[in-house]
């Protein structure tokens, strides 16, 4: 029972001629529902659309039936959305309709059909309070739950290639990186080996001269003194 009350709840629902006629209702809690229920019930629009108003931890579920006048009502816990007490007030609907001529509804006192279909109102409030009740709810949550993790598996997978490609990029880069060394190393080395046979070459020249004008100075330019 604890698990039932720990999830969002229908409390309180009616079905109205006007918007001030009770046929018909039903609570499982106590408190005073039905004077706060219709004192709100002034405020609300009069439409056939199906509307809902919010009063601080509650939602006032409503359907106005234009063809015979009749509102079909329920307070809800907040948090319980809408799709399940709108589907609780058209099983309502559908059932006091089928129960109901629309003479018999006109024709009706306050609470003429409290005793009739009081227990239709509690047994279909029961039904959508279940837990079965929300079983698409839970099947979307499932689902979503399952896309959430499908999509973070392959936002990894993503991630992981993405690091992989850097990888990849950076490997490339340095095997590049090195080619470009080795090639630039070996004209390094051609440029010195050339310049240092060029220094060589000027040197050998260079000891050859001073050679050469020693032995001119001491034997002569025709080498006849030596």
């Amino acid at each position: 029972m604890s698990d039932v009350r720990e999830r969002p709840q229908i409390i309180y629902a009616l079905v109205i001629r006007g918007p001030k006629v009770v046929l018909a209702e039903y609570t499982a809690l106590a408190g005073n529902f039905q004077q706060a229920t219709i004192q709100i019930l002034q405020k609300l629009e009069r439409t056939a659309e199906w509307k809902s108003y919010l009063y601080g931890e509650y939602a006032f579920h409503y359907i106005i039936d234009e063809s015979s006048g009749l509102w079909f009502v329920c307070m809800a816990e907040r948090t319980m959305g809408r799709r399940i007490p709108f589907g609780f007030l058209g099983a309502v609907q559908d059932a006091f309709k089928q129960q109901y001529s629309d003479s018999q509804v006109q024709c009706a006192i306050a609470y003429g059909m409290q005793g009739a279909f009081r227990d239709h109102i509690k047994e279909l409030m029961e039904k959508y309070n279940s837990p079965d009740a929300d079983r698409v709810t839970s099947m979307m949550a499932k689902v979503q739950h399952i896309n959430d993790n499908l999509m973070e598996s392959i936002d990894k997978i993503l991630e992981r290639q993405e690091k992989i490609e850097l990888l990849v990029t950076r490997s490339q880069m340095l095997s590049e990186s090195s080619s470009t060394f080795r090639r630039d190393a070996e004209r390094l080395r051609r440029v010195v080996w050339w310049r240092n046979a060029r220094t060589m070459a000027l040197l050998a020249c260079l000891v050859f001269v001073v050679i050469l004008v020693i032995v001119m100075s001491s034997c002569g330019i025709t080498f006849s003194h030596c």
